[in-house]
């Protein structure tokens, strides 16, 4: 008796299923069935099965392992019958139905949460929120300027809903407030952080004719052209280029302004200081005559060492100019008079050479010969 009722149960059910009448875009209650290459088999109480295709499984990446026979859900029907006696039904599109009532609730609240970005089209990429397609624009991914779009693809990021227009369902994302608000506690905290004088690893973001901008993880320091190398240069290409990680020395940091001030070269590697370990105060030097000024003459020591010669320096004899008895390019003698290493002065004098050279010399330097020039007698006597 039971047997036949149960019979009799399902055979009125199959009988019910034949007489129930579905229509696209009806919402119905399904489960899964079999879970198959083409899709998703489930039985939503009509005499055909329906089939969900992948890509009318979900917005998001699908991992197939996960969905398990018996798995229960609303879908949409896309066609009644597929040609193969299937029902076309779609899980997102149900979905998506029953989403935006979710999504008004987000734009309302101006609630910030996460997406993962599905794919790059013109002008910025999209990304599903619950189950709805949105839009980033380009401009709006990043606070900074991204090039390339597709870096995004499949990465997560936080965004707010900037614009919903739920009769055509056009949703409009940002992450840029988000991601500029992050930047300045970022920064906050690394401005917070970091210690003047001390070395600090960066990457070379922007190069400049005046200098090279370092990213120190968080906050930009600038290293200008002098602080890049001791020999001089014509631009920051000739040391550094975009992208490559460098050593730097933080010189100066304005916590109130942000600005950070910065040195690649490495001061214990300075040339004038290797240049200078061996000199000291009254020895005397070769040196050669590099430029004039009004108040003495500069002369070289050393390829990267100069020294002041004062006019008072120059010669017992009153001059105007050091031009009178002096030639750019001439090598003399001088004495070193003192070395300021903090300020990286040397001070020299020919004066102190010449009275310490022979009293038969002076005299013949004493001659009103206008042929005869201090570094001609000093540098034939030394």
């Amino acid at each position: 008796m039971d047997e036949q009722n149960l019979t009799m149960a399902d055979l009125m059910a199959e009988i019910d299923k034949s007489m129930t009448r579905i229509y696209r875009g009806d919402i119905l209650k399904a489960k899964v069935v079999v879970v198959q290459e083409e899709g998703v088999v489930v039985n939503i109480g009509y005499h055909a099965d329906g089939l969900i295709p992948w890509n009318e499984f979900s917005y998001d990446d699908i991992d197939k392992n996960s969905i398990k026979v018996g798995d229960e859900f609303e879908v949409a029907v896309l066609k009644v019958d597929d040609g193969e006696g299937n029902v076309l039904v779609s899980k997102r599109r149900a979905e998506a139905e029953t989403a935006l009532e979710d999504v008004q609730e987000l734009f309302n609240k101006k609630e910030k949460f996460t997406v993962r970005i599905k794919d790059v089209v013109k002008g910025g990429v999209v990304a599903p929120v619950k189950g709805l397609r949105a839009f980033i624009p380009g401009s709006q991914i990043s606070n900074t300027y991204v090039e390339d779009l597709s870096q995004y693809v499949g990465q997560e990021i936080e965004v707010e809903i900037i614009e919903l227009d739920p009769k055509t369902k056009k949703i409009v994302l940002s992450g840029k407030k988000i991601a500029a608000k992050r930047a300045e506690e970022a920064k906050k905290q690394k401005l917070a952080e970091l210690v003047e004088g001390e070395k600090y690893t960066g990457v070379v973001t922007k190069l400049m004719p005046y200098g090279v901008f370092v990213n120190l993880g968080g906050v930009d320091g600038l290293i200008h052209n002098n602080d890049l190398s001791w020999v001089r240069i014509k631009h920051p290409s000739d040391v550094v280029k975009e992208g490559q990680t460098v050593e730097v020395t933080l010189l100066a940091l304005d916590k109130a302004t942000g600005k950070i001030s910065l040195r690649l070269k490495d001061i214990n590697m300075d040339p004038w200081y290797l240049e200078t370990v061996n000199l000291e105060k009254d020895q005397m030097v070769d040196v050669t005559i590099t430029r004039f000024t009004h108040f003495g003459a500069f002369a070289k020591i050393s390829d990267n060492v100069e020294g002041l010669i004062h006019i008072s320096q120059i010669s017992d004899k009153r001059i105007q100019k050091p031009e009178e008895v002096l030639e750019i390019g001439q090598q003399v003698k001088a004495k070193i008079l003192g070395i300021d290493k903090e300020a990286k002065k040397i001070s020299l004098s020919l004066k102190e050479v010449e009275e310490k050279a022979d009293p038969e010399i002076l005299q013949y330097m004493n001659q009103d010969d206008e042929g005869a020039k201090l570094g001609d007698v000093l540098g034939s006597v030394f």
